[in-house]
């Protein structure tokens, strides 16, 4: 045996001790998460500095438009990512490499369909959302250029499920490193040297999406080439399987997306200065929450290798890690935001209303940052196992309930009600998802 298989043995997802694996697969993710996260941050500070903070404003406010058109594949993405990982425990590796071509073929399908929709009706949902007449303009030339990129969004968040499913995580991260050093460059290239403004940000997103694509399609066809298929085995389609594992997952997406513009909606009726502060309050709050994503998926992948490998012990034992793991950099790193919050908010050139405003997001959640990481611990063991029903309609509820309070709330409170809302939907949606934990584990 090699030093290469040592090393991959020593760190099996279903072999050997638990906690050093879990922490050397997350830690790709987190980085590959962080590099990603990198240049949608860089894109804030380079339009807040070399152009205006409207800028910024323009950009963001079509956020939730933007999730609508992708987050249906990325619902699929996942329920493919929760099969892979099940078969790939299990040696299903027929089953396995027949799903993977089935969902090229259905996200190539969908992403062009819906990109063509939703770019005709960019400018519509964008006066319906009531975005501020200061960042109409520049809301539609961005979302249409971008749109551009949604099949490649699509097709990278297929690949990378994929990869996690069969329990890489470092693949992943060299697309993601190829697509932030592109993103970054082109930033500073078209936004700075050829002044292009908003267009220049553009482009440059559509074309670090295109190479993460192209580079994790050949990663992931080397991958398949790796294991062993068997020419007499009969294989049955797993679309089925992954349909029904990703359909509540659509659902998620589309209320959620839908439940974003309706809240989009309401801080846009707050004035410019809440929409600029709250978005850039969400990118500085974006370094809590990628170590916290990074947690959830590397759990759903733990979760469901060992559930096909039927270990469940080390099932339990995910979830107890992720659950500390999960609280633990919560805690620190709303400490860190508390201490450094509105520094950050002053490096993407806000004036003082507008980071006023952010800081004060931040500070009204960060009591809650707790209850929000153990809230992406207890998602990711479910999604692992299968029980993609269960956190959606969590999600959609505590969703509804942010709405519901933001609307309530917001003429008389004012923008201090948007954080309050998002505090309470992550009590909702831990209490749901503990509370299937304990059924699920009772019904044992």
């Amino acid at each position: 045996m090699d030093k290469k298989d040592i090393r991959n043995k020593k760190y099996s997802i279903t072999d050997g001790k638990i906690l050093p694996a879990f922490v050397m697969f997350a830690l790709p993710l987190m980085a590959a998460s962080c590099l990603m996260q990198s240049y949608v941050i860089a894109d804030g500070l380079i339009l807040g500095n070399a152009v205006n903070e409207e800028a910024i404003g323009s950009v963001n406010t079509v956020g939730p438009i933007i999730d609508l058109c992708t987050l249906v594949q990325i619902a699929i993405a996942g329920g493919c990512s929760i099969c892979i990982s099940h078969l790939f425990g299990a040696k299903r590796y027929n089953e396995l490499d027949k799903l993977i071509d089935d969902m090229y073929r259905i996200i190539a399908v969908m992403s062009l369909a819906i990109t063509a929709l939703a770019f005709i009706g960019a400018p519509w949902i964008l006066s319906l959302i009531n975005t501020p007449d200061s960042l109409m303009a520049g809301a539609t030339t961005y979302l249409r250029i971008v749109f551009i990129g949604v099949p490649f969004t699509s097709l990278y968040a297929l690949q990378s499920g994929a990869l996690r499913g069969m329990g890489d995580s470092k693949r992943p991260l060299g697309g993601i490193a190829v697509s932030s050093c592109v993103n970054i460059g082109l930033d500073l290239l078209f936004v700075i040297v050829f002044r292009w403004g908003i267009v220049g940000a553009a482009v440059a997103t559509v074309t670090a999406q295109i190479l993460s694509a192209v580079y994790l399609y050949i990663k992931l066809e080397q991958r398949r080439r790796t294991y062993t298929l068997d020419p007499e085995h009969t294989t049955h389609s797993m679309l089925g399987e992954c349909v029904r594992l990703g359909a509540p997952q659509i659902i998620q997406s589309l209320a959620t997306s839908g439940g974003n513009v309706l809240l989009q909606n309401v801080t846009n009726l707050l004035g410019a200065s809440v929409v600029i502060g709250v978005t850039v309050a969400f990118k500085v709050d974006a370094i809590l929450v990628i170590p916290l994503m990074c947690l959830g998926q590397a759990t759903a992948v733990f979760t469901g290798q060992n559930m096909g490998a039927a270990k469940d012990e080390r099932v339990r034992k995910t979830l107890e890690i992720s659950i500390a793991m999960s609280i633990s950099i919560s805690i620190v790193m709303g400490i860190v935001l508390w201490l450094c919050g509105y520094s950050l908010m002053g490096l993407f050139g806000l004036g003082s209303e507008a980071a006023l405003y952010g800081y004060k997001y931040i500070k009204v959640c960060m009591p809650f940052y707790w209850i929000f990481g153990l809230q992406f611990a207890l998602n990711g063991f479910l999604n692992g196992a299968k029980h993609t029903a269960i956190t959606a309609f969590a999600s959609i509820g505590s969703l509804a309930c942010r709405v519901a309070i933001a609307y309530l709330g917001y003429l008389s409170i004012g923008a201090t009600i948007l954080p309050i809302a998002e505090s309470a939907s992550w009590i909702v949606c831990v209490i749901a998802d503990a509370v299937a934990i304990i059924c699920f584990n009772r019904r044992k």
